[in-house]
């Protein structure tokens, strides 16, 4: 829907004065805003980065929606795109004459000796993403593989807790950080580096502490690291794709259509910075009966986004996962997960 001219003037306006927190420009000046329309209640404004995969396009966001919900704009979405050679030359000449500097390439993080990074992702939180990896290693552990995590997401980790341990990263005699050990998998967490219960932190801290967790650990010969993503687009994310050599991404989803919905923005994400998609594990599919062994399904209507990927495995809703974690492995978990595993990761 199209808003007349005298609101369009007045959000420009307001826009003004969100600036690129990287070139420290106005992103009206920069000409970034795209596209400004309403639906209903919900106010789309479609944002072009300076930079594919920008690990500051959350702070555009906040920056945007602080602006914007004071004048009455209660539902803002922003869609992020990337800009042409020849907009990025409009803006090179902005940024020529405000003194400014474009901001650098993204840092590159080294392979190491690691043969397989699999980044286990959802643009969508509660679809049990971090349940699904700690299942992952555990059952990629018992094929033989060596085998390690690391816990990406810097406000609300939980694999430490999934896995029932308390650990304190220390240093070694090459001043690297000794992951935590459980039954021979590699885990860093950033709960391990810090005593602080909740983290809110913004882009470049959030890129220091995973580049560190990432670059600064031990993690010796692996088969396989699984990277526990946090949910959304934003920073986090952003800066693994961009920073570490991920090979191929898992898809977490449940059979909910709102979490079908929102699985359109990670593979929409991915396709943009050219990262494949292995496939979809749906989790939570079916609730087991413990005691006859029925399985009942839980309904939905995959979109036809999700349908283009194969679904490689649907697991079952766990309850107390944390409490007993090699138990909850069961033969149903295993086979399913065997399957991921040999037939999609290591070929």
């Amino acid at each position: 829907m199209s808003i007349d001219k005298k609101e369009l003037d007045k959000i420009y306006s307001l826009l003004e004065k969100v600036k690129d927190p990287e070139i420290g420009i106005s992103i009206t000046k920069l000409k970034m805003i795209s596209g400004v329309e309403k639906d209903a209640d919900v106010l789309k404004i479609k944002i072009k980065l300076t930079v594919p995969g920008c690990p500051l396009s959350a702070t555009i966001e906040k920056d945007v929606k602080e602006i914007l919900k004071p004048e009455g704009y209660q539902n803002v979405e922003l869609e992020f795109g990337y800009m042409t050679k020849e907009e990025l030359d409009g803006v090179k000449k902005s940024i020529q004459e405000n003194n400014q500097k474009l901001p650098g390439p993204i840092e590159k993080y080294e392979k190491k000796q690691i043969k397989n990074i699999i980044a286990v992702y959802s643009a969508k939180g509660g679809v049990g993403k971090s349940s699904v990896v700690a299942m992952l290693a555990i059952v990629a552990k018992r094929l033989g593989y060596k085998t390690g995590i690391l816990d990406c997401d810097i406000s609300g980790p939980s694999i430490q807790n999934i896995f029932n341990e308390k650990y304190r990263a220390t240093l070694n005699k090459n001043e690297k950080l000794n992951p935590l050990t459980y039954n021979g998998i590699k885990i860093m967490s950033v709960e391990m580096l810090t005593d602080a219960e909740a983290l809110i932190w913004r882009g470049p801290l959030v890129s220091s502490a995973i580049k560190q967790m990432y670059s600064d650990t031990d993690w010796g010969d692996l088969d396989v690291l699984f990277l526990d993503l946090p949910p959304g687009t934003s920073d986090g994310p952003l800066t693994v794709f961009q920073s570490i050599p991920v090979d191929k991404i898992l898809l977490v989803t449940t059979p909910q259509d709102l979490s079908q919905v929102i699985g359109k923005k990670t593979i929409m994400m991915s396709e943009i910075l050219k990262v494949p998609v292995l496939g979809i594990i749906e989790n939570m599919s079916y609730i087991k009966c413990e005691h006859c062994g029925e399985k009942t399904e839980i309904p939905g209507t995959p979109e036809k986004h999700i349908k283009k990927f194969p679904v490689l495995a649907r697991l079952g809703y766990k309850n107390g996962l944390s409490l007993d974690l090699e138990r909850a492995i069961d033969e149903d978990v295993f086979n399913e997960l065997n399957g991921v595993i040999n037939s999609a990761v290591f070929k």
